[in-house]
Order: structure tokens, then sequence, then C-alpha cells
């Protein structure tokens, strides 16, 4: 009588082959598809200061963070320079926008700067700008000097979200920052010197920062880096 083989269970487990054990010593270590298959979200987050869980827990959004203002704006108090540096750095570091898991790019970073906007509402802006935009930001990253795009939009909504991050990582004030503050009250003139009237212009060219002697007037105090009278 022939032999009836019997039929294969295509539902049957199979078991995995054992691994062998390391010997003479040696340990297992993870493969490189467990290391290319790592979670990147799972590492461990900072922890907060406490200045920072303070801010958090009390707002849920770095952007409804309030400051204070003069006359309707928000005084900057760092220079254009400062602000185009601390902006490029989070561009060059990828580091994520708070509340979301995404990294900073010029386009997000305008759209911040134009939600800003939305929320706080417009300030005045030089000649022909109409406020935040991804070509304004661009324009401004490639300036040169201490107020190269200082009349910039990007420069003003630069220097807001700055700070409303400053806040919301539990940031301190530089000393260069409290000085800014005790000598300029109502903040920098957010002028760029290449776009000033040819005397004032030629006086103050690469030597800002100046002081506003009033919003309605067009006469600025220079502070020139050296000795000399002006």
């Amino acid at each position: 009588m022939p032999k009836v083989l019997a039929k294969k269970d295509d539902n049957a487990r199979v078991s995995p082959y054992t691994k062998p054990k390391p010997t003479n010593g040696q340990t297992s270590s993870k493969s490189n598809t467990d290391k290319e298959n790592a979670d990147a979200t799972s590492t461990t987050k900072p922890k907060l200061s406490k200045a920072a869980a303070e801010v958090q827990t009390k707002y849920s959004d770095f952007r409804d963070i309030p400051l204070d203002e003069f006359a309707g704006e928000v005084p900057c108090y760092d220079d254009a320079s400062i602000v185009r540096r601390k902006l490029s750095k989070l561009l060059t570091d990828k580091q994520i926008i708070p509340g979301t898991n995404k990294k900073w790019t010029q386009a997000g970073m305008a759209k911040e700067m134009e939600e800003l906007e939305h929320r706080m509402g417009a300030v005045e802006y030089h000649k022909n700008s109409v406020g935040p935009s991804p070509r304004s930001l661009g324009t401004f990253l490639k300036k040169k000097g201490k107020m190269g795009g200082g009349d910039s939009p990007a420069y003003y909504w630069g220097y807001v979200l700055l700070e409303k991050l400053r806040i919301w990582e539990g940031g301190k004030k530089t000393k260069a920052r409290e000085e800014a503050e005790s000598l300029f009250s109502g903040g920098l003139v957010r002028e760029d010197p290449d776009h000033l009237d040819p005397f004032i212009t030629i006086i103050g060219r690469d030597f800002p920062p100046w002081e506003s002697h009033g919003r309605d007037t067009n006469y600025y105090t220079f502070y020139y880096p050296t000795s000399r009278s002006h």
C-alpha cells in the first residue's frame, strides 16, 4: 500500500531560529536594522528650568506670551545683526517649533511672523513694506551690518518672535540687552542707514545703534564707537 504523506498546514507557526549565544566573552549588540528603525522622537526631553516651567504652565502657546509695548510697538533692544544671527541659528540648528514636531525653515519662520502680526496687529513699516513674508525674511537674512535691514518687517517681527521664544524657554537677558534697555527706553529706531536721507546716512553710516528723540521727529543721536563728538 503506497505511503500517504500528511498535508502541510499553511497556518502552522514556524519557530524562529535560535539566536547563537556569544562565545569567548563577546557580548551581543543591536543590529544595524535596529538602529535604523529606532524611534527618532524617543530621546529624553531636556529638563525645563524653573522659569520655563512657570511660563509654560501659564501659557499653552508661546505666541500668547505678552510683551511690553511703547507707543503701540514692542521696543527692539537687539540690533538687526543680532536678530539675524539668532534667526539663522534656529534654521541651521534645525530646532523644533514649540508645540509642533516641525523644524524651523524660512517658510515656517515667515508663517510664524505672519501669525504674530495677525494676533498683535500691524505696525508702521518702511515705504512700501506691507508686513512679514518669505521674501522679506529672505532679503533680511542676506543683509549686512549692525542695522542692515533694520527697516524690514522681518527685523521687527523676528525680534518679537525671538523674545517670545526666549521667555518660553526661560532664557535670561544678556548684559548687552540690559544696557540697551537703559540706553534706549523706547527701543532702537527701525531704520536701515542705507535708506536714510543723504545727510544722515553720511554721518551715521556703519555707526548704529542710535536713539530716537521722539517718534514724530526725524533727528537722531548717533552713538559712535570712538570718542569723537557728534
